[in-house]
Parts: C-alpha cells; sequence; structure tokens
C-alpha cells in the first residue's frame, strides 16, 4: 500500500486569475533527497510566472525560489551528486544552477547555454563512470567488499587517462541533439553579505565568546559563464518529437529512446539510437547511429481507439534493453513493455555457407501491458537497479497513484492523492481544481513524489520493498539498503521516512553487527558515515534521544581527535617507523592513571605547535574537557543499583574507543598548556583541584572496565560536581522536521503549507542541566566552533535536518581552524544541508 505521507498547499488565494488546467509542472528528486518543482504561480505572493523552487523533504515548508524564468520550463534535471540543477525551457536556454556558499536557501546562476529557436524535451548530465551494484547471489553476505560490487562502466565523455568530462547532453524537439561541457574549473558563488555584528551577549561560566565580526562587504553579482555549444541531427533527417528518454550504456554511449504523437495510430513509430560523444582537442563531437525501432500498431494495444502517445520511460537508467510507452486512448490508460530480444531468422539455401546457418538480428517485442479506465498523467521509473526488480509509478487523471512491477506491470502498491487541505474557517476561498502533473521516485525508492498543477507536493511513503532485494525480512531489506548508502554514498533519508519506530534498535543492532565484521580499513574509511546513519537513526525514535546525542559526541569526539593529530610532526624526519600519534597511543596502552608520568615516555618536540595556533584551538580544546567531565558526572545515574546495566544500546561511556580518545587529547592539551597557558580549558574549581590530572585519572580506570566500573571510581565521580562545576553540553532541544519521533504518533496524511512551519512536528528534547553543580544557558551555541553566539544573533547557518546552528562568518586566523570551519562548509555534521536563518 502506498500511504499519502504529507502534502504541502499553498495559501488558496480569493481569485485565480490564469487558467492552470492545462499547464505543465515539473518535479524530479535529487541524490541528496531535495525537491526541485516548477510552478506557474509565486507560492508567495501569487504572481503568475514560470518559477522554479526546492525544499528539503525533511522540512518541505521551507520553498526556497531558484528563478523566475522568462519562457515556459520544459525540463529539470539534477546531476547524480545533486551538486547542479539544470533548467531548460521551450526556448532552448539551459540554465545551470548551485548552491550559493553552500546555502540551501540560496542559488546561483553559474553556467548557461542556449539553443536558439529550440524547445528542449530532454536533458541528462554525463554520466563519471561510477557504479556500484547489488549482488544479488550475496546478499547474505557480512563483507561490503562481497555484497557491493563496483561494476565496469565507462563515463560518457573521457579526458585524457579516462577522467570523466563534466556536461550534459540536451535533446530538442525538433530532432537536434547537442552537447555542452562544464570546464574543470569550479566557479566560486560568492557568499552573502555578512551581517552587523552580533549584539553582545552573557557569556556562560567556561564558554569562550565569538570574536567581533568583519564589516559588512557589498554583495557580488555573479556573471554566469556561457558554455560553447555542440549541435547534431540525432537521425539522418531532422524529426519532430513530443517524448524522448535517455539510458547510459555501459561503454560511455547513450542509449535514447524519441517519438511524437502528431501521427496516425498506424504510423506511430518508436525511434532508438546510439549517440556517442567524444572529446577530441579540448572540443566535443557527436556521433548518431540508428537502432532497431518498431511501430506501435504490432504491440498488444493496436485495436485501442483514438491512441495517443504520452511518454517513452527506459526502465533504468543505465544499462537496460526494456522501453515502457505510456498511451491513453478514448477509453483509459494503457502501458506497454517492449524488450529487445534476439532473433532468428532462416538463410535461404542459396546463400548458406553451411546448413545451419541463421541470420541473428535484434528486435523489438512486446512483452506485458497495463490497461486502466483513466487517461494516465504521468509515470516514472526506479533510479537505481538494486536488484533484479524494478517498479513503474504512474498517476492517473482519478488521482489514482499506482506502483507497478517492472517485468508484469502487476500492481505492486497502490494509492491516492488527496486533495483536501484545511481552509480557515470565515475565509472566502476559491475552490481550484487541483490535478497532478508529474512523479518522480527517490533514488532509493522509498517515497514517491506527486506535483499538481497549482505547485503543490503529495509525498508517499512505501514500506513493501522488501523483494526488491529478494529478502523477505523487512529488517534484513532495510539494513541493506542503509549499507548500499554507507558504500555508495546516497541520502538516506527516504528509507529512515519509511521505517517503523518500533524496528529501530534491531535495525541498529544489525547494522552495527555487520559494521563491526568488516576489515580494519573497511571499518575506517566508513566509519564518519556509519556514526552518522547511527546518530539520525537513533534521532527517529523518543527513547534514543541521549543515544543520538552520545554518537553526536562521539562524532564531534572522532573529528577533534583527527584535526589535532594532524598538527603533529615527528622531530626526527629521518625515522618513518611511527609518528607521534602511534607512540602517544602506544603510551596510553598502560593503565598508567598518572598524566604527567605519561608525559616522561614522550617525546616533546614531536608535540610542539605554534602559540598562535594552540590559542585558535581554545573553544575546541574547552568542549574535549567539558565532554570528559560529563561522562564522568554521569556515570553513577547510568549504573544501575547492583552495578549492572543492560544493554540497550549506545552509550559513550562504555565505548572504549571513545574513553581512549578522550585519554589522547588530554595528553596533547596537557603538553600544550606548557607551550601556551592560555590554550588551556577553563574550570569553575576549587583552587587546590588540578582537574586534567583528576579527568584523566578517572577516566584511565574507566577505560580499563567500562562495563562494570569499582564502587571507589563511582564514589569518587558523585563527588566531582561538588568539587567542579560540571557545564552542559549544548545540543538542539527543539527541532521541526517530519523525520521525527513524532511522526509514528500522527495519523497520515500531514498537511503542511508553504512558509509555514508545522505546529504538530515541533520535538523538544529534555534536556535539563545537571542537579549538584550542572551550569546552562538559553544562549545559541556554534556546534562548529562552539562559541556562544548570544540568545537572538542576527544570522545564522542552520541545518536543514537536525537544526544544529553555527555563525555565517569565519572569525579563523590560523590555517589549522580555517581547516577546521572548512571541514564543515558543505553541509551539517548530520549530513544535512546549512540554510540562511534570519532573526532580524
Amino acid at each position: 500500500m502506498l500511504d499519502l505521507l504529507f502534502s504541502v498547499h499553498k495559501k488558496v488565494p480569493t481569485a485565480l486569475p490564469i487558467d492552470t488546467s492545462n499547464s505543465r509542472n515539473f518535479v524530479t528528486v535529487s541524490s541528496c533527497n531535495i525537491i526541485a518543482f516548477t510552478s506557474n504561480f509565486d507560492l508567495t505572493t501569487g504572481a503568475y510566472g514560470y518559477h522554479c523552487y526546492i525544499c528539503d523533504i525533511n522540512a518541505p515548508w521551507n520553498v526556497y525560489k531558484v528563478t523566475s524564468n522568462k519562457y515556459p520550463i520544459s525540463i529539470l534535471a539534477w546531476d547524480v551528486l545533486g551538486k547542479y540543477l539544470l533548467i531548460g525551457d521551450t526556448f532552448g536556454s539551459i540554465c545551470i544552477w548551485m548552491q550559493k556558499d553552500n546555502f540551501l536557501s540560496e542559488w546561483c546562476h553559474v553556467y548557461t547555454a542556449t539553443f536558439p529557436g529550440e524547445c528542449i524535451i530532454k536533458a541528462v548530465f554525463f554520466h563519471n563512470g561510477r557504479k556500484i551494484s547489488f549482488n544479488a547471489d550475496k546478499k547474505e553476505a557480512s563483507s561490503y567488499s562481497d555484497k557491493f560490487q563496483k561494476v565496469k562502466f565507462f563515463p560518457s565523455v573521457r579526458q585524457f587517462g579516462g577522467v570523466p568530462t563534466e556536461g550534459f547532453l540536451v535533446i530538442t524537439a525538433s530532432g537536434l541533439i547537442g552537447a555542452v561541457a562544464i570546464p574543470p574549473e569550479q566557479p566560486t558563488a560568492p557568499s552573502p553579505a555578512p551581517p552587523p555584528a552580533n549584539p553582545p551577549a552573557q557569556p556562560a561560566a567556561n564558554q569562550p565568546q565569538a570574536a567581533p565580526l568583519p564589516p559588512p562587504q557589498p554583495p557580488v553579482i555573479v556573471i554566469p559563464h556561457i558554455l560553447a555549444t555542440v549541435t547534431e541531427s540525432l537521425g539522418q533527417t531532422r524529426s519532430f518529437y513530443t517524448t524522448a528518454d535517455v539510458c547510459y550504456g555501459k561503454n560511455g554511449h547513450f542509449l535514447i529512446a524519441a517519438s511524437n504523437n502528431d501521427y496516425q495510430n498506424r504510423t506511430l513509430i518508436v525511434q532508438c539510437f546510439r549517440v556517442i560523444v567524444k572529446k577530441v582537442e579540448e572540443k566535443l563531437t557527436i556521433t548518431s547511429h540508428s537502432l532497431p525501432s518498431f511501430f506501435l500498431n504490432e504491440g498488444i494495444g493496436r485495436d485501442l481507439p483514438d491512441l495517443d502517445l504520452l511518454k517513452l520511460k527506459w526502465t533504468f537508467q543505465e544499462d537496460t534493453d526494456t522501453l515502457i510507452v505510456a498511451m491513453n486512448s478514448s477509453i483509459g490508460g494503457f502501458i506497454e513493455v517492449w524488450g529487445l530480444v534476439e532473433k532468428s531468422t532462416p538463410i535461404h539455401k542459396l546463400f548458406q555457407a553451411n546448413k545451419s546457418e541463421v541470420f541473428k538480428a535484434f528486435v523489438w517485442t512486446p512483452q506485458s501491458h497495463f490497461r486502466y479506465t483513466s487517461k494516465i498523467l504521468n509515470i516514472c521509473t526506479s533510479k537505481l537497479q538494486l536488484g533484479s526488480s524494478g517498479y513503474i509509478s504512474v498517476v492517473m487523471a482519478d488521482n489514482s497513484v499506482f506502483c507497478l512491477h517492472r517485468d508484469t506491470l502487476s500492481k505492486a502498491a497502490s494509492g491516492s492523492l488527496s486533495i483536501a487541505h484545511r481552509i480557515d474557517d470565515g475565509a472566502k476561498q476559491t475552490k481550484l481544481n487541483s490535478t497532478p502533473r508529474d512523479i518522480d521516485v527517490s533514488w532509493m525508492g522509498h517515497l514517491l513524489v506527486c506535483l499538481d498543477n497549482l505547485g503543490q507536493l503529495f509525498v508517499f511513503k512505501s514500506n513493501n520493498m522488501p523483494e526488491q532485494l529478494g529478502m523477505p525480512s523487512t529488517i534484513q531489506h532495510t539494513v541493506s539498503l542503509l549499507e548500499y548508502c554507507i558504500v555508495a554514498g546516497y541520502d538516506y533519508l527516504d528509507i529512515l521516512l519509511a521505517i517503523r519506530s518500533s524496528t529501530i534498535d534491531n535495525i541498529v543492532e544489525r547494522l552495527s553487527e555487520n559494521f563491526n565484521r568488516q576489515v580494519n580499513p573497511i571499518q575506517q574509511f566508513y566509519y564518519v558515515n556509519f556514526l552518522t546513519m547511527k546518530t539520525n537513526l537513533y534521532r527517529l525514535s523518543p527513547s534514543g534521544q541521549s543515544k543520538s546525542q552520545d554518537l553526536a559526541c562521539l562524532l564531534m569526539l572522532h573529528s577533534i581527535l583527527i584535526a589535532f593529530k594532524s598538527l603533529l610532526r615527528p622531530s626526527d624526519l629521518t625515522c618513518h617507523d611511527k609518528g607521534p600519534a602511534e607512540y602517544l597511543a602506544m603510551g596510553l596502552s598502560e593503565s598508567n592513571t598518572d598524566v604527567d608520568k605519561v608525559l616522561l615516555n614522550l617525546e616533546a618536540k614531536d608535540f610542539t605547535v605554534e602559540p598562535s595556533t594552540l590559542q585558535s584551538l581554545q573553544q575546541l580544546i574547552q568542549w574535549v574537557s567539558d565532554l570528559a567531565l560529563n561522562i564522568l558526572a554521569r556515570l553513577p545515574e547510568t549504573r544501575s543499583s547492583g552495578g549492572n546495566m543492560k544493554n540497550t544500546g549506545y552509550e559513550i561511556s562504555h565505548d572504549v574507543v571513545a574513553l581512549n580518545s578522550i585519554r589522547e587529547l588530554l595528553v596533547m592539551i596537557r603538553i600544550w598548556g606548557l607551550l601556551k597557558e592560555q590554550c588551556l580549558p577553563i574550570f569553575a574549581r576549587a583552587d587546590s583541584l588540578d582537574i586534567l590530572s583528576t579527568v584523566f585519572r578517572l577516566l584511565t580506570r574507566l577505560a580499563f572496565n567500562p562495563n562494570e566500573p569499582d564502587d571507589m571510581l563511582l564514589d569518587e565521580c558523585c563527588l566531582l560536581p561538588s568539587q567542579v562545576m560540571i557545564p552542559q553540553l549544548p545540543f538542539v532541544t527543539m527541532r521541526v522536521s517530519v523525520a521525527s519521533p513524532l511522526l509514528a504518533n500522527l495519523s497520515l496524511p500531514l498537511y503542511f503549507e508553504y512558509n509555514v512551519e508545522p505546529e504538530c512536528l515541533k520535538f523538544s528534547v529534555d534536556n535539563n542541566p545537571m542537579e549538584n553543580g550542572g551550569v546552562s544557558n538559553d544562549s545559541v551555541v556554534d556546534s562548529v566552533r562552539h562559541l556562544q553566539l548570544g540568545k537572538m544573533p542576527p544570522m545564522l547557518r542552520k541545518c536543514c535536518r537536525c537544526g544544529a546552528a553555527t555563525a555565517m562568518n569565519s572569525v579563523a586566523r590560523t590555517a589549522a581552524m580555517k581547516a577546521w570551519e572548512q571541514r564543515w562548509s558543505s553541509g551539517c555534521r548530520c549530513g544535512g544541508f546549512w540554510r540562511l536563518q534570519s532573526y532580524v
């Protein structure tokens, strides 16, 4: 069953000046689960035009305008990484947009290409040659390298050495095919003008303050790069086409199917071509070859009256020989699957070299069909081939939506669009005719996105996809898809929205077991992706918020450890055996609880860092110290009266790797404090207590027995809040998103309104400061730099997924801090995009 998860509506106007019943709207979902769609009305002002918007599936009410086009938009397309958005119109203009300064809310026009007088009916980006497939024969294997295999797939356009070329291919209605290469040097989208300086805020007891922001700079106007175009006729003669689709061939070529619906049924032909684009001396060349074609009157629907071709779609985007034809007639909709098969034809004996010789040729043959009483409005197919099967999604004129099996066209799931939405009582409203216009599927296949003629979104979720990988178990299927996302790098938000909250613990447990079975190099390579996924999974459960916070701390701790270790340089360059980081780990392998004795076994020269660099890292050093204090202060609470605790998920106090990472950092902090005393963490403590030495001693005892700490250690941890003030670690206490623990308790579908934050999804995390010495404040804390930003800073970067915030302007003055900020410039630590949040 397809369940309508939510719909997003625009505010109903009192009058609708333009008839939109025949308007063409488009929607497409990127691999990052970002929706791009068009609307004939401005979603804010209601002005008529040709507008393009984007939104994150996790917060679809926050829509951001990309552009208002001069001519009707005819095509939308994402590249495989979700970095470029292509917008084409009916007058032959192609515009490439990308995020401005990594803001999802700000977009910049970076490239443009023109095909004067041509109507663009199809556009795809060049394939980069990277393809990872799911090995169905080894679906039960635990090793990632066995379960997911890299397939030999050539880039669409290759440079010297086989390096893929970025660019796109377009098909026009007049039978023209064009190719455009994007230059390797990437344009730099300018940053928005910095806001005025933050107002002063009351600092916490031990939190550093942000430096004054630089004065505002005038905004920079970006002029898009004009790209050179190369064109060629698709066939030997130019023909008129109304629909076309492109498939990537494994040898780097394109497979193109094109047709039109302006001829009589008896002569309706679907033409196929093999197109090769090469780069010769920095210029592109296009070669088109005709492939076997077929007439629709030879298919199963030959007797349907008034047959009208609607759309052609390849069953998959990569390496397929099956074509889907969607048609309408006076009695309803009709879908037919055509396959390219090898057919043997006998040769006359006069031309035979031997008696058994036959002539073999590839011909198109109809394989299955689907009929419905209502007309078809649009179709889409699965974007990734994750098994032997695939799905075709269809939206009908009666607002029904079907998910069909690719091979048999039998119904796998069905649903219906609900066009009713809440209207304010007493308000005069105009009745609007909502008609579906386009449909697209998420990359992992768990969400269907429909768009109507009014620019309103309808998102369905599907839970009956385990057979896609040939797995009867929903948990096993979900874990395999999540592992595929870890390896291939795809966003998995659509999977999270389809997961039942009762299965989260089992999914995380099996995911962790499989990850721990991987060889050490594989674990190191995918460690950050794995931690981020576990954090996001636990964030979906009301009982998993503390585990999610612990995992977020572990991810930040891992990042700080890597950043600090990268600053270490061996004093003896002739020694290639081990570096300072390896010697530090070896020195901590023994249960020495005295940090100063550990320093005696280390070479101080190997840990020498510039004093200015150490000063710039003080806020990160402070965060590590605060984390260590919180772990120790919470330790007695996490243990039951009997001293044993049932393992119900992740706890950072049980993680030996995390505890040893903190110990390594504390040793480095101790050494750096001798070089630059101002870089040491600040504590509100008793004068006679050495906090770093005490914390290191307690952590060492805990690291060698994390599951059953002794009573003496617990007693010392109980006394710790009376000896030093324990600062509260800054977590996001309020977030509003679809992927929320509240979703499981709400009745579906949910109704949202553009630019209006829903009250029903406001989830508040109980994050009270610790008793007996805890301290907190209500100001915003930078999640990257760990600086206090004040209670209501005028402008912030805010994550679309987890709600974390960071300052918009950089205050870094050293290379080390600039590298740290650059680590998080493209997105949040949870994998979400930044958006611009203004409180002015």
